[in-house]
């Protein structure tokens, strides 16, 4: 009777154990809402970005693009600070800029002092907003009188050189130790055969031989930090050429650049400086 009952309990287990298999072996998948499966998609490039529209502000006030750097020429500020050339002023009708005041020199000049004096810095600041004031010089003078813009203590003389002809510029004043001249071409700057001048730092005579294949203008620039000359005092400009004297250079343009055409009233020529009227850039 015991063995019996074993047995029956024993089936009883392995029929409850089949049963089980048979429900666990079923797929785990069956039963379940299948997900699909991601497809391949072809990369697409982004669309191009929108054009900068005009927006609202925090405060209701539209946000406008700030300008190029480049236009906002009113805001610079002056190379040795202080002024700003929104403050720059030009004579009259013309767009030939009135060169704004240095504070005067009162000791002897040093090498330190004519490197803080950076006169191709203030030209370049300058012609941001207008024209730098020249007086040409026509093929027949070889000396004036003059003295320099007060209170800027410096003034400029534009003169043609011929192809291969050497031009020799020197200045004298009985207070010459306070005076230094410099040379540069239509941008300001010392172009080719000019940095021997410019890079002296007392020169009181600059001497320049044209290489170029053609005619062109440069210009002197007398420094007068002391204001020592006067209409007293003048200083007295020499000119020295060295080319065949019946050269016609009057196709030159002296207005050119960022030069702007203002005969020096002060100035007294041994012989006519201009042969036509002054050209005003408007």
């Amino acid at each position: 009777m015991s063995r019996r009952f074993l047995q029956f309990r024993g089936l009883s287990v392995l029929t409850v154990l089949a049963l089980a298999a048979a429900i666990c072996g079923a797929s785990p998948q069956e039963g379940r809402v299948p997900h699909q499966q991601p497809q391949t998609q072809k990369e697409t490039p982004p669309p191009p970005a929108p054009a900068p529209t005009r927006s609202m502000g925090a405060e209701g006030r539209v946000a406008r693009p700030h300008p190029a750097p480049t236009q906002r020429t009113v805001d610079q500020v002056r190379p040795t600070g202080g002024l700003r050339l929104s403050n720059v002023g030009f004579h009259t009708g013309t767009k030939v800029v009135v060169p704004p005041a240095w504070k005067r020199c009162r000791v002897l000049p040093d090498p330190a002092y004519w490197g803080h004096r950076d006169l191709f810095a203030e030209i370049k600041w300058l012609s941001r907003t207008g024209f730098i004031p020249v007086t040409p010089l026509g093929d027949g003078v070889e000396t004036l009188t003059d003295f320099a813009q007060q209170p800027a203590g410096w003034r400029a003389y534009g003169i043609a050189v011929p192809p291969g002809g050497t031009l020799q510029v020197e200045v004298q004043h009985e207070k010459l130790g306070w005076f230094r001249l410099m040379m540069v071409d239509k941008w300001g700057t010392p172009g080719p055969g000019m940095l021997r001048a410019a890079n002296a730092l007392h020169p009181v005579m600059v001497t320049y031989t044209n290489p170029g294949s053609e005619a062109t203008a440069v210009y002197i620039l007398v420094d007068d930090p002391g204001w020592w000359s006067d209409a007293s005092s003048p200083y007295t400009l020499s000119l020295r050429r060295n080319w065949e004297p019946n050269l016609d250079l009057s196709g030159v343009k002296m207005v050119v650049g960022l030069w702007g055409a203002s005969p020096s009233v002060s100035a007294q020529y041994r012989r006519p400086s201009m042969s036509g009227p002054a050209v005003y850039p408007r």
